[in-house]
């Protein structure tokens, strides 16, 4: 007999625990990764709409646990997911899936839960692009899409405590429909041949069939807490999404909604919002009385990004600092078309106060990544630049589709190896048109307006190409006039030094943590050359370029306290070997291994790069903190140093070791 109401019903599947594949990715929970692809999948609707501007809200409010459609089915089931589970493992749930459990069995035990809605006024839903929301990688948008990868509904599942999200779309011509995803585990049900699969669709039932997956609830069979918000959207747009997230955990965060979404959406969508294509509504209707409302949209924009600049640190992509000064250029920069042989690109110049130079890519209104492959070293004798891209998906020809394919599922960085093969030549061609023409379009730094009492020169070793045995003193990039000269930096320290975090006065002594081996050691600079860049990306992030004219084996990289300095040179004379701790280390555009990092007192202090091949370049991104006697500098001057990595062998005199190092 055919249902008539539509349930949570789980069919036959293959074992499965709580932590499937599928949202794995997405489990993070950061804020921004679930608001993000809300809003770009809200700006996708809006296109396919051709509607302007696409309407984003966010709405937060309080219901009965027992009026989340198909809930006693959900209690049944997860029950027996549990139950199965335990089974096949031997009596107990592995840690990450008690972790889930519990957070599961708690809303159980409320009367009420928060419930939040992202509600749009894009193309709606029907039932082929149902199909497509509640199957994995599966995408019927069109090249003009922010989105591609057809999996972005999975980011909202986590932010339900209980792995259960509901949709409904209403479409131009009236047309309602409705369904749901719960992503539990695969369990037995009696009297079943065959295991149930962990994942659950609030349908009316499941239609085998070639095209046709389910029966969706439409029309009066839409249950209210749906229905209720698919009034909402009538009642303002007629047509329209909605993504109902019932238990809500507010991204296991201590920050109101409106805090977390504005954040999100200013810094990763500042170029939509700026250009009038995007409007982010918050409201709060879970308290008796009038809902508190907010707005985001081009004219509070600036405002949204300046309370947020304190944020140095990233947690939505783009941190707050970097967000505001990506608007800040995209709005008062120099604007330029540049038509590359593969697609049109925006692009935006300002001056670079920060002494760094940088790019910004946006695509489609929604900001992508700052690390562009290949581009950075091609401007080390360039005065420093902002530069913020924008490609659009109706002038962005080939290169647009270049770019989208490469971002990858979480459309946050640009690997070229996601292109097919036959793509990788042209997309590098047309790269490499935009890099040759910020060249032409930035000045050259003019070196012959500093000698070198005017800056900060660096020490990179021996020079022994030379019979003068002097150390070799060179800069790359722009110097910074600093007025005074600082003392000179001693060329070996013995390896020991202090993380203590006390400051003097607190009564603690010291101690000083031994060596590795048991000895001191001496660790001589590269005997040849190499060239070092530095430049700051945020107050306590820097990016390191070093050149290798010459190979070299088992290098290793740190940055040192050079001699108790700040900037200023106020302070100094401190012989101290003093590594910096250093943290989110990204090497070569991605994140440091475990293997590439080099410890003490298991704190990361130095990177390894292994053998070197002559001519490499090799790029270096990290954060830095100063302690022990240092920690109390604001500015501190620092110094790279690259040498190679000793083994622990006995203590050798200096020659010796200068030897040992000078192996090919």
């Amino acid at each position: 007999m055919p249902r008539t109401r539509p349930d949570l019903l789980f069919g036959p599947g293959s074992n499965s625990g709580f932590t499937p594949a599928g949202i794995a990715a997405f489990d993070d929970l950061r804020p921004a990764a679930v608001v993000r692809e809300l809003i770009q999948n809200a700006l996708d609707a809006t296109h396919l709409a051709n509607t302007k501007p696409a309407v984003v809200r966010f709405r937060l409010s309080t219901v009965k646990r027992g009026s989340i459609p198909g809930m006693r089915s959900y209690e049944n089931a997860i029950g027996r997911a549990v139950q199965s589970q335990r089974e096949m493992m031997g009596g107990k749930l592995a840690p990450q899936a008690e972790l889930v459990w519990d957070r599961i069995s708690s809303v159980l035990a409320r009367d009420r839960v928060d419930v939040l809605s992202i509600l749009d006024n894009g193309i709606g839903l029907n039932e082929r692009r149902m199909n497509a929301l509640l199957s994995d990688g599966l995408s019927v948008k069109g090249s003009g899409a922010t989105g591609t990868y057809g999996n972005g509904h999975s980011t909202a599942i986590p932010a339900s405590d209980l792995r259960y999200v509901l949709y409904g779309g209403l479409t131009s011509d009236g047309n309602r429909i409705a369904s749901g995803h719960a992503v539990l585990a695969s369990h037995y049900v009696e009297g079943d041949e065959h295991l149930r699969g962990g994942d659950g669709f609030f349908i009316l039932d499941f239609q085998p069939g070639r095209g046709t997956l389910y029966k969706y609830a439409s029309g009066n069979r839409i249950p209210r807490l749906i229905a209720s918000d698919l009034n909402r959207i009538r009642h303002g747009n007629m047509n329209g999404t909605a993504v109902i997230i019932p238990a809500f955990n507010h991204f296991i965060e201590k920050s109101i909604l409106w805090d977390m979404v504005a954040h999100a959406a200013s810094a990763n969508f500042f170029v939509a919002i700026d250009e009038g294509e995007l409007e982010v509504q918050v409201e709060d209707a879970r308290t008796k009385g009038a809902p508190k409302r907010w707005s985001l949209d081009r004219s509070s924009l600036s405002a949204v990004l300046e309370a947020h600049r304190e944020k140095k640190r990233s947690s939505s992509f783009l941190s707050g600092l970097k967000a505001f000064e990506a608007h800040r250029t995209f709005r008062n920069g120099n604007r330029h078309q540049l038509p590359t042989s593969k697609g049109v690109i925006e692009i935006r110049f300002a001056e670079n106060p920060s002494g760094a130079i940088r790019f910004d890519l946006c695509r489609n209104g929604m900001w992508i990544t700052d690390r562009l492959p290949g581009f950075y070293g091609k401007f080390v004798d360039r005065v420093p630049f902002h530069a913020v891209l924008s490609l659009k998906a109706e002038h962005g020809g080939r290169l647009h589709d270049f770019v989208k394919t490469a971002e990858g599922p979480l459309h946050d960085r640009l690997v070229t190896k996601r292109l097919p093969i036959t793509d990788r030549k042209p997309f590098r061609q047309a790269m490499g048109e935009i890099v040759d023409w910020v060249r032409e379009h930035t000045p050259a730094i003019r070196s012959e307006a500093y000698t070198s009492d005017d800056f900060l020169t660096l020490d990179f070793g021996a020079d022994t190409s030379g019979s003068n045995g002097r150390n070799a003193k060179t800069f790359w990039g722009a110097p910074v006039v600093i007025g005074r000269r600082p003392a000179q930096q001693m060329r070996a320290f013995q390896d020991e030094f202090q993380f203590s975090g006390g400051k003097e006065g607190s009564g603690t002594k010291k101690k000083k943590p031994s060596s590795p081996t048991g000895k001191s050691r001496r660790r001589p600079a590269l005997p040849s050359l190499f060239q070092a860049a530095s430049c700051p990306i945020g107050d306590t992030r820097r990016r390191i370029q070093i050149e290798f004219p010459k190979g070299c084996q088992d290098a290793q990289m740190r940055l040192l306290v050079d001699e108790g300095l700040d900037a200023t040179c106020d302070r100094h004379g401190q012989d101290k070997y003093t590594p910096v701790l250093l943290s989110n280390v990204v090497l070569d555009d991605s994140p440091a291994t475990s293997s590439d990092l080099e410890r003490w007192n298991e704190q990361v202090i130095g990177v390894k790069f292994g053998d070197v091949a002559a001519g490499s370049t090799i790029t270096v991104e990290a954060d830095f903190s100063v302690v022990g006697d240092f920690e109390d500098l604001p500015n501190p001057s620092l110094r790279i140093e690259v040498f190679r990595t000793l083994k622990d062998v006995p203590e050798k005199s200096n020659s010796d070791a200068k030897n040992q190092v000078g192996e090919k």
